[in-house]
């Protein structure tokens, strides 16, 4: 890997102007010239932000950090943050070496003289509160400043910041991190790619992640103190039509940063209308409308203006006489050439799924969680980190000792002698907390001509507010996999994309409100009573019209009834009725306005101890 700066020749820069494929260049090819070309302006660019690989194998994401660092040449050191990292380790953190226990500096904070590291995050949905903390301070940051155990440290950020998520997970995340990382990748053909260069192995061993490192394809380094391309006016005009629209100047920032290393590495001295555009077909950012376009050919001065219409009535169509007997044979239609339809292409994913209506961010996703339950509910949480201990409950006997021996250092008096554990030194376990409240829908997609979203968005807000876990029982929808049997699946929040398409399914024949009650009755004593991680709430929302036309058994062993009778709305009844005892249950009914069978709702909400909730038809004249 070269470690100073290419020539900027014909043959050798300029192959990273513009990543255009070749005819017999395939997209795994493709996807990989594409990644390492970005990168390589990341290289050169320090300032354009980080990079997020959009559904990347979190397992490759070391792989591309180690070809980052080699490509600005040795001595780069490439550090993971992970969920269990808290404030020490990033800012300032104890070293045992032959002069005892010291301080040093942490892993986000750059040493002066030292090449700046790359910095890994290999889940960003799953990064802790100081790793998500950390990256929106730093990244694009002029001074890094600490104060932490009577040190004070000053540095300037020049680390490459590398993370991955998933598609899915991304619009929940906070649009200030995610306007951290305004370059975008996307994966899909990217790991099929990199596993094929690889062992198809993980990367546990160095010598795996060498391989692939080693198999990856060279590319030129422009170093990053070097002169740099002056941006030209119709360049400046082309970046600010391209991100017309955008919330904050980050992204338009890193547009035209990246379209200055393109012309770096190309040889160009200035930078240009064309950088610009290889720069947003390198980000997937979409061309403009021809309404914002301020590039856009205006008429000559010598052309002759278009005559527009005076406003009025149009003027009646002239009158056509015939002579009397005469038949007037209307003309045949002319036939129009046949033309072959090309079919649209495939529309791909939008590089910043947070731009979309759907996207719904996490309420309050860059601080901690609300502690608003006992101690003994929040020690069921996985552990994922240490903090300062505000009690004797769960102690962390590890890092409290290595507190106590950085107390020891700092605290001269303390030197001699036994090592001295003091309140202040002692350490706490940080857990995921559970959820402290869950929602459970039942959802009867065989109603027709109602509409329920009113009646639905005050419990879906207070999920949404509480953050509560939730799980959707569906059935009665035309693409149900058994008719027969009703459909379960858990999200960990409100935010999850298969609720949205739960919402909209169409409607189908068969009605197993039975089994569906059943299973919802199984979901919340599984949050009710599974041992000590139980929830403080949950809110059971049957959304139905009563009418169930498939008994218990058949949904249970898969068969169709011999008979329709009234099975099925007993059994939704007897099954219904054993949830009423549960504490800590909160249930509400919604059902529609109904001509017939009106009191099925009504018997169904007495036996399940909940509130009915009654909405009008879509149509006043719609009949069930």
């Amino acid at each position: 890997m070269q470690d100073s700066p290419a020539p900027a020749t014909p043959d050798g820069p300029r192959a990273l102007a513009r990543p255009e494929p070749s005819d017999g260049e395939s997209p795994r090819e493709r996807a990989v010239t594409r990644a390492l070309t970005l990168l390589g302006c990341v290289a050169t660019e320090p300032d354009a932000g980080g990079v997020l690989f959009l559904d990347l194998d979190p397992e490759l994401l070391p792989a591309l950090g180690s070809w980052l660092a080699r490509h600005m040449g040795a001595g780069r050191d490439v550090h993971t943050l992970g969920s269990w990292l808290g404030e020490d380790e990033l800012w300032l953190r104890p070293r045992l070496d032959d002069r005892g226990l010291r301080l040093v500096p942490g892993l986000l904070v750059e040493k002066p003289g030292e090449p700046p590291p790359v910095v890994l995050v290999p889940d960003l949905a799953q990064a802790g509160p100081a790793v998500v903390r950390a990256a929106v301070t730093l990244i694009g940051a002029d001074v890094g400043h600490v104060e932490m155990h009577d040190h004070s440290l000053r540095w300037h950020p020049r680390a490459r910041w590398l993370a991955a998520v998933d598609r899915a997970e991304a619009p929940r995340l906070s649009p200030h991190l995610l306007d951290r990382f305004p370059l975008r990748v996307e994966a899909e053909h990217l790991n099929d790619a990199l596993w094929s260069l690889g062992t198809e192995r993980f990367w546990d061993l160095p010598a795996e992640r060498e391989s692939l490192v080693s198999a990856l394809p060279l590319l030129p380094y422009v170093p990053e103190d070097g002169p740099r391309p002056l941006l030209t006016p119709g360049a400046g005009h082309r970046v600010a039509a391209m991100v017309a629209g955008v919330a904050g100047m980050r992204r338009g920032l890193a547009l035209a940063r990246t379209a200055r290393a393109l012309a770096a590495h190309a040889g160009a001295r200035r930078t240009e209308v064309r950088h610009v555009m290889a720069a947003a077909d390198l980000l997937g950012i979409p061309l403009p409308r021809p309404s914002l376009d301020p590039l856009l050919p205006e008429p000559h001065a010598g052309s002759h203006p278009t005559v527009v219409p005076p406003m009025g009535p149009e003027p009646p169509p002239p009158e056509v006489s015939y002579a009397p007997g005469l038949a007037v044979e209307p003309e045949p239609p002319l036939a129009l050439p046949e033309t072959a339809v090309t079919p649209r292409a495939a529309k791909e994913p939008a590089p910043y799924p947070e731009d979309s209506p759907d996207a719904l961010p996490q309420l309050g996703s860059l601080r901690p969680p609300n502690r608003r339950r006992t101690v003994a509910k929040r020690l069921n949480g996985r552990p994922v980190g240490t903090m300062r201990a505000r009690d004797v409950h769960d102690l962390a006997l590890v890092p409290s000792l290595v507190e106590a021996a950085k107390t020891r250092v700092l605290d001269k008096s303390l030197r001699t002698g036994p090592l001295t554990l003091r309140a202040k030194d002692l350490r706490q376990y940080r857990r995921r907390p559970e959820p402290a409240h869950a929602l459970v829908l039942v959802l009867d997609h065989s109603c027709r001509d109602w509409d329920h979203s009113a009646a639905l968005a005050p419990h879906l807000r207070w999920a949404y507010e509480s953050n509560a876990a939730v799980t959707v029982v569906e059935f009665g929808h035309s693409g149900a996999e058994l008719e027969l049997c009703a459909e379960r699946f858990r999200a960990p929040s409100l935010l999850h994309p298969g609720l949205l398409e739960a919402l909209e399914r169409a409607p189908g024949t068969a009605s197993p409100l039975a089994h569906a009650l059943d299973l919802g009755v199984h979901e919340l004593r599984r949050f009710l009573r599974r041992g000590r991680a139980v929830v403080d709430e949950v809110l059971f929302v049957v959304v139905t019209d009563g009418r169930g036309n498939v008994p218990l058994d058949a949904s249970l062993r898969g068969r169709p009834p011999s008979g329709v009778h009234r099975e099925g709305v007993d059994d939704a009844l007897y099954v219904a009725a054993t949830a009423a005892p549960l504490n800590r249950m909160r249930a509400v009914v919604i059902a529609p306005d109904l001509d017939h069978y009106a009191e099925l709702p009504a018997e169904l909400a007495e036996a399940l101890g909940a509130t009915l909730v009654v909405t009008p038809r879509s149509r006043p004249g719609a009949r069930r």
